[in-house]
């Protein structure tokens, strides 16, 4: 099953972070990125219009950036070239070798850096969380949908709004893991309920899953007519 993600790497210390806070759009598209020697980063950044003049001024102020080209207009705004030194270990995190998700969007803000990515599987998900983990990288997952074609609408496979948040952190913090790495306490404390509202929500949330991925309704548009 082709999973798209929406990922949220929430770490002020990101690079770019502060950039994308000082322009008026308070983001930057990130394109292209590859991953060169000695923790160096080369990408393509996309500012609106409007914030072109501050991202100008405010490019010689961010230590991040070794090298920065200015490549052409478009429809969207400004299209630049960026070398930028990577000190939070987010290249090694990302490795592409070790990484199965392909990148499909990435915005910076001033929250960290959003990424939407495909994955060829939960494993590979999972992957990218534990090494996100092991570098010091938040990992918070905020979507998750099984149809690329529909990857802005989030597929829910019938889950209430209350029991997709409850699995999608459970998941996301290692509550499925072996061993496990997360608890029902600590899932309640994310929501704000009790850990026995939150171990409802979890059970409701499995069960409507499994009927969904694996019940019988699954088998009949294989049925004979």
């Amino acid at each position: 099953m082709v999973l798209v993600a929406e990922i949220l790497l929430a770490d002020r210390t990101l690079s770019l972070v502060g950039l994308a806070e000082s322009i008026p759009s308070g983001e930057l598209s990130i394109s292209n990125p590859f991953i060169l020697s000695d923790n160096k980063i080369l990408m393509t950044v996309t500012v609106d219009s409007e914030s072109r003049e501050v991202f100008d001024q405010e490019l010689d102020a961010a230590t991040e950036i070794i090298d920065a080209m200015e490549i052409e207009r478009t429809a969207d705004g400004w299209f630049y070239q960026l070398v930028v030194r990577d000190d939070s270990n987010l290249a090694v995190s990302h490795d592409p070798e070790k990484i199965e998700g392909v990148l499909m969007d990435a915005t910076v803000t001033s929250d960290g850096i959003r990424e939407q990515k495909v994955f060829s599987d939960y494993e590979s998900l999972i992957t990218l969380r534990d090494r996100c983990k092991v570098h010091d990288i938040p990992f918070e997952l905020l979507n998750i949908a099984s149809d690329p074609e529909n990857a802005g609408e989030r597929d829910q496979f019938g889950l209430t709004d209350k029991q997709y948040r409850a699995i999608s952190i459970a998941f996301a913090e290692g509550y499925y893991d072996s061993p496990r790495q997360f608890s029902t306490d600590g899932l309640a404390a994310e929501l704000g309920v009790s850990a026995a509202a939150a171990s409802d929500l979890l059970r409701r949330a499995e069960q409507q899953l499994i009927s969904e991925t694996v019940g019988p309704q699954q088998y009949m548009s294989v049925l004979p007519r």
